[in-house]
């Protein structure tokens, strides 16, 4: 088919999938609205590939198959004989093969992991041979099995001659894209035809010509889209131009217009269309039997299907819909038994028998429930709920269902589905019978839509109640009690510990998953308590990982507790591989991303915060998160940055829902970024008041880690700028204490600065005081803590020039201004520039005004570029532009683009 006025994305996927092959993984995305063009762009370019002898692995997702476990990987590995991966290692071939339903699983299904492990090295295999094209139709539905083992494999490719082509419709990066390092990915947009695009598609493809002015009707009406366009022009086809005086004869809804074409099919090419609607999988040999050879050819002839090989597709998504709208019921029910006939595989076969049953069958609702359970042994937990929920839905009256009840509910708690899992357990907890089902109901309860901890606090202690003195139950309902109180309220920590550890030694008497879950939470409270949790880790691991409920894991306690301690590069591989490894469990990657966005915010690392903050707030998973850790996030970014009023805006929202809900983690984060920002706007009696919250609140709780909740040195610093030096020592005392018994290398070193400075308000600055000073920010450098190494530098410079050490101070605070500057924290560089011109040093017109970034962002913008544009080629995010951009106009005291090239040339002007 003649592709046209598509030079611009034929030539892209032409040097894509054409050109000489490279090293190194690539990929390119064809956005687009349905219908717009891009699937037949892709098409070519698998044209293409076959032609230029690239092996090319195909798979076209549909809406029907999202839930179908690796449905994708079926459709890439579909024409890959076995004996080709003979060189893939056996367990991990053996994984494959059951992904592929190619072997039975036995009695336990490969892990999630080790089926990405052999796609990985499968396709290395592949590409030793030929340049592999991985081509991905309607990537936006394609299953979360399948994605999560392709992303994990678009991360570990590194040399191999592996090229992604993908569609997909307008919306978020999906896990894959956002897998492909971003230099390596191209983006196009498919956007609408030309006037003269859209005469030649119905010229070429249905002989029809029209007069210039229904021709552009035709245009404006369907908005370019070349589907639209040409599923009108079939109306027109039939009528004279003549008559057409008025509107154009078609509905005013595209889907609509495509229930006219499929109405007017003749009907066994309408039940072939609906067979193929509602199970994707069918091939050419299954569907001439089921519909016969001539509805299949008519099929094609009336372009509503086109066939490949075996397999067979609907010529677009919208045809399909339009054909399942205008099904009966009747007609629906007879199908779906039909090609439960027909498929092979058990899961897809009972699913249809459950569509096609509207009364109960407690029978079907047994094989339901087997089949349930295997798609989630698999890790397609949404089909694991159809599955359930059908189960549910089919189960006779007079049959007890509590255990339908109770599995349905854990599949929805594992998607993250919290407000169907309310809906759900919430009627139906007090129908449970008592003990261990509503035990089950009540924990699982608490991960659903909640008000509050308070909420979260009422459900567990039912649960207690309910376990009475059975060990295992009883272990259970404290696992959660004493994590609710440990991580959520941050109240009671010795209590919580206590209760940790006895649900440990109860969980001798549970399952391997209940022993996991109070491991886990004793992680969490000992942690907390400054204790080391090596031990907890290993012990978790000891057990089998068979599903394993990665939120509830100590690996991500453990690698928060190296955050606490300083020990960051520690910590980047544990939670780096901990939100790697979380991909198929939705809440556990977000919590994988937030501590890693923690980690960073320690750091300094201000632009990956944005990156991730950006990517957060953009994505579906971000209400998994469902306390304000997002905006307490933001506010720390902000007090780091040194932009007071967004520290003030964004903290003093956090802290608000925080204590809405009762969650005092949040509180106590959000509180330490307004101290902060406090103590940057010198207002420091709502710096003690802020800091001092936090610090009172940890240690009268337990909470002995000193780094858990960062305050103490920011706490000291503000005492001491209040003239408290009592009540500043008697922090820093404490700090010191902890920091030695814990062998705490962050709070030795606050604890040191702390000191110094105390030792500088009672008897002034000498030179080993500074030395101690330096030597605090080295340490601070050397554990990678950049933010706290240039805040170390400021009081240096503070101290030596308050010392009147003018030399030493302009030094060390010219030092401060590069590196606040490096990390991006324009206002704390303002600040040491304050504190420079105090030491004597003059500000030039020039030097120091806007950083080196900000330069070169509103140079870009001078330029004419977009802020879009400047992110992409700074390789940062819109929001950090917009940030460097405001600090600017602020600095060279205008309001707007129009006056920038005019300040920028004025502070030229002055240079000597």
């Amino acid at each position: 088919m003649s592709l046209v006025a598509r030079e611009v994305e034929l030539g892209a996927i032409r040097r894509l999938v054409a050109g000489e092959p490279g090293e190194g993984v690539r990929a390119l995305v064809l956005e687009g609205a349905p219908g717009i063009g891009k699937t037949s762009l892709w098409e070519q370019g698998v044209a293409w590939g076959r032609e230029h002898e690239r092996r090319v692995l195909v798979a076209r997702s549909s809406q029907a198959e999202t839930g179908l476990s690796f449905a994708g990987l079926i459709d890439l590995f579909d024409g890959v004989d076995s004996d080709e991966l003979d060189a893939v290692p056996g367990p991990q071939l053996r994984a494959l093969e059951v992904a592929l339903y190619r072997a039975d699983p036995g009695d336990r299904p490969p892990e999630a992991q080790v089926i990405a492990l052999a796609v990985l090295a499968a396709l290395r295999l592949l590409s030793e041979h030929h340049p592999i094209v991985v081509a991905l139709d309607d990537v936006q539905w394609l299953d979360s099995t399948s994605e999560e083992a392709l992303a994990f494999v678009a991360r570990r490719l590194r040399r191999e001659r592996v090229t992604f082509l993908m569609t997909r419709r307008p919306g978020r990066r999906t896990a894959l894209e956002r897998a492909l390092p971003d230099d390596h990915v191209d983006h196009i947009v498919v956007g609408g035809t030309t006037l003269a695009g859209t005469r030649e598609i119905l010229a070429t493809r249905l002989g029809l010509r029209l007069p210039h002015h229904l021709l552009r009707r035709v245009h404006e009406t369907t908005a370019g889209n070349p589907l639209f366009a040409l599923e009108l022009g079939r109306q027109l086809a039939t009528r004279d131009p003549g008559t057409l005086t008025g509107s154009l004869p078609i509905p005013d809804h595209v889907d609509d217009l495509l229930g006219v074409r499929v109405a007017d099919l003749e009907r066994p090419v309408r039940r072939l269309l609906l067979a193929i609607a509602l199970e994707p999988d069918l091939r050419v040999s299954q569907l001439r039997e089921h519909a016969g050879g001539a509805a299949l050819d008519g099929g094609v002839e009336a372009g509503v299907v086109t066939v490949d090989g075996e397999r067979v597709r609907v010529a677009h998504p919208l045809i399909a819909a339009a054909a399942q709208r205008q099904a009966s019921q009747e007609e629906l029910w007879e199908l779906h038994r039909r090609i439960a006939d027909v498929v092979a595989e058990e899961h897809r076969r009972v699913l249809h028998l459950a569509l096609a049953t509207p009364e109960a069958d407690e029978a079907l609702a047994r094989r339901l429930d087997v089949a349930a359970a295997v798609a989630s042994a698999r890790g397609a937990t949404r089909l694991a709920i159809d599955l359930a929920a059908h189960a549910l839905r089919l189960t006779p009256p007079d049959v007890v269902d509590d255990d339908r009840v109770l599995a349905l509910g854990q599949h929805l708690h594992d998607a993250g589905e919290k407000q169907r899992l309310t809906d759900l357990l919430g009627e139906r907890v007090l129908a449970l019978p008592p003990g261990a089902p509503r035990v089950a109901a009540y924990t699982m309860l608490t991960e659903g839509v909640v008000t509050g901890s308070d909420e979260i606090n009422q459900l567990l202690e039912k649960a207690l109640a309910e376990a009475g003195d059975d060990p295992r139950l009883r272990g259970l309902a404290l696992a959660f009690l004493a994590e609710n109180e440990a991580v959520v309220e941050v109240q009671g920590l010795e209590r919580a510990d206590a209760r940790a550890s006895e649900a440990v030694a109860l969980s001798e008497h549970g399952t391997l998953d209940e022993q996991r879950t109070a491991i886990t939470t004793l992680t969490w409270t000992q942690a907390l308590r400054g204790h080391p949790v090596d031990h907890l880790l290993r012990r978790h691991q000891g057990l089998s990982a068979d599903g394993t409920y990665l939120a509830r894991h100590p690996q991500r306690v453990a690698g928060q507790r190296h955050v606490w301690r300083g020990e960051l590069s520690v910590a980047r591989q544990l939670l780096t591989d901990f939100r790697d490894a979380s991909e198929q469990w939705a809440d556990a990657y977000a919590h994988g991303r937030l501590h890693l966005c923690e980690l960073e915010l320690r750091a300094g690392g201000w632009d990956e915060v944005e990156r991730m903050l950006d990517e957060w707030a953009q994505s579906t998973d971000s209400a998994l998160l469902q306390w304000p850790m997002y905006e307490r996030c933001r506010g720390l970014l902000a007090a780091g940055r040194g932009d007071v009023e967004e520290a003030r805006r964004w903290a003093g929202r956090a802290r608000d829902m925080a204590e809405q809900t009762g969650v005092r983690w949040d509180w106590l984060e959000s509180s330490r970024a307004l101290g902060q920002a406090a103590l940057l706007a010198k207002d420091l009696p709502e710096a003690v008041r802020h800091l001092g919250a936090v610090w009172d609140h940890t240690v009268r709780e337990g909470v002995l880690d000193p780094g858990a909740f960062p305050a103490g040195p920011d706490l000291v610093e503000a005492l001491i700028e209040s003239e408290d030096v009592d009540g500043a020592r008697r922090v820093n005392d404490t700090l010191a204490d902890r920091a030695g018994h814990q062998d705490h290398p962050w709070a030795r070193h606050g604890a040191r600065r702390g000191a110094a400075l105390l030792a500088v308000a009672e008897k002034g600055y000498d030179d080993d005081l500074g030395e101690d000073l330096a030597a605090v920010a080295a340490a601070y450098g050397e554990l990678g803590l950049a933010f706290d190494e240039a805040r170390a530098v400021l009081a240096l410079g503070r101290a030596q020039r308050r010392a009147k050490k003018w030399g030493a101070a302009r030094e060390t605070l010219e030092r401060a201004v590069a590196v606040f500057d490096e990390l991006g924290s324009p206002g704390w560089a303002d600040d040491a520039r304050a504190e420079l011109e105090r030491s004597g040093a003059r500000r030039s017109a020039t030097e120091g005004l806007l950083t080196a970034t900000e330069r070169r962002v509103a140079d870009l913008a001078v330029e004419g570029l977009t802020n879009k544009e400047i992110a992409r080629t700074l390789v940062v995010t819109v929001n950090t532009v917009e940030f460097h951009l405001r600090n600017t106009y602020a600095k060279l005291g205008i309001r707007s683009r129009v006056q920038l090239a005019a300040a920028l040339q004025g502070t030229d002007d002055q240079q000597p």
